[in-house]
């Protein structure tokens, strides 16, 4: 396990959030805490992106190929289907852009980036 620094940008047609701190990395893991979010990346022949606070969003990502996923809220258990259009893996670096279709609608376009380091 080695503690890292991480910069990360979420963005769709409406909002881009940015987080910069620190997080870890297990093994082919980035788990990290991004205001009160637990955000776990696992970086596989399928990436996974999971966020945890009061509510639960599992993303599996895989360019050119539909995923399913799951996001789970106060108001019930939704199915996600994602089709990721662009994937980057890098060393220390991912930039991924997939489209989200929550129980067959259509829902939004995001990109997401990812730069680590270790931390010194």
């Amino acid at each position: 396990m080695s503690k890292i620094s991480i910069e990360s940008i979420l963005e769709n047609k409406e909002e881009k959030h940015k987080f910069k701190g620190k997080g870890i990395k297990k093994d082919n893991q980035i788990i990290y805490l991004d205001e009160k979010v637990q955000t776990k990346i696992t970086l596989d022949s399928i990436i996974t992106i999971e966020r945890k606070t009061d509510y639960y969003l599992k993303l599996n990502l895989k360019k050119g190929i539909k995923t399913k996923g799951i996001y789970i809220n106060k108001y019930g258990t939704f199915e996600i289907e994602t089709l990721t259009t662009e994937l980057i893996k890098k060393y220390n670096e991912l930039k991924i852009v997939y489209k989200i279709k929550i129980n067959e609608n259509e829902f939004d376009t995001f990109i997401y980036k990812l730069k680590f380091s270790l931390d010194t």
